[in-house]
């Protein structure tokens, strides 16, 4: 699988809980489908757009081999759009659905959407040849399931060992294990509350079960207009560094106690 961007500018965002209600609707997915969010957040999604639930239902087990796109016709269908393209995945606790731009030529286009396909070819080119791992998620929602993992390079899929249909709209979360350290984390999300950029070093979790040590850096990318609209964090594999650093900590702590204790130091 390729690895490309799961939703890109333009693209509209519904999340749904396991229990089938809707959690977030951003604003793009809210004018996209001409309803005011505040009305289907909390709602049944099986009540407010009965074929996109039952879409959900149908595609549910298939969804574990990564996002797949259908169209689906319109809660609220207009004279000018009866349906409109979806791209569905998996969160960490239930599904979300993109409300996909338009990408193909229009009637009246003068030129189809070719030179910006090409931009954004060669963007997720360039990423994914970066030797350090790269991680794109949407900037909103923080809470869970987000953010939500819309793009990981190569070098982040060799260094977790996971596929990119296994990453794609879950959350960095899925890094995490047991022996992370949540004020490191808690850090981290009060600088990402503020929409400050952050660095840290951070225990993270392979596939595998095993762990490696990170430096992980973060920051927010905003579009023209200053609205903020993914976070990206760079991560370099720091173990042996780290593991180098222990061993001279406790080869200096035995030390001071051997000379606390009297010890003749050969």
């Amino acid at each position: 699988m390729r690895p490309y961007f799961l939703l890109e500018p333009g693209d509209g965002l519904l999340l749904c809980g396991p229990d089938g209600s809707i959690s977030h609707l951003d604003r793009t997915a809210a004018i996209r489908l001409g309803i005011k969010a505040e009305s289907w957040c909390g709602q049944s999604l099986k009540q407010v757009w009965p074929a996109l639930a039952d879409l959900i239902i149908q595609e549910r087990d298939r969804l574990r081999a990564g996002p797949r796109d259908h169209v689906v016709a319109l809660a609220q269908p207009t004279q000018i759009e009866l349906a409109t393209r979806i791209r569905l995945f998996r969160t960490d606790c239930g599904f979300g659905a993109g409300i996909l731009r338009r990408r193909t030529q229009r009637l009246h286009d003068v030129e189809p959407d070719a030179p910006e396909d090409t931009y954004r070819l060669l963007l997720e080119a360039v990423l994914d040849t970066a030797q350090d791992a790269v991680l794109v998620t949407l900037a909103e929602p923080l809470d869970s399931p987000g953010p939500l993992i819309v793009f990981a390079n190569q070098s982040l899929l060799d260094q977790t060992g996971y596929g990119l249909h296994e990453v794609l709209g879950r959350s960095p979360r899925l890094f995490q294990g047991p022996d992370t350290c949540r004020d490191s984390t808690a850090r981290l999300r009060r600088a990402m509350d503020q929409w400050q950029p952050s660095r840290m070093q951070v225990l993270n979790y392979r596939r595998d079960g095993s762990t490696c040590w990170i430096d992980l850096k973060v920051a927010p990318l905003a579009d023209p207009t200053g609205w903020h609209t993914h976070w990206v964090s760079v991560q370099r594999d720091v173990t042996d560094r780290v593991a180098h650093e222990q061993r001279l900590a406790q080869e200096a702590l035995a030390l001071a106690e051997r000379l606390h204790a009297g010890v003749p130091i050969a």
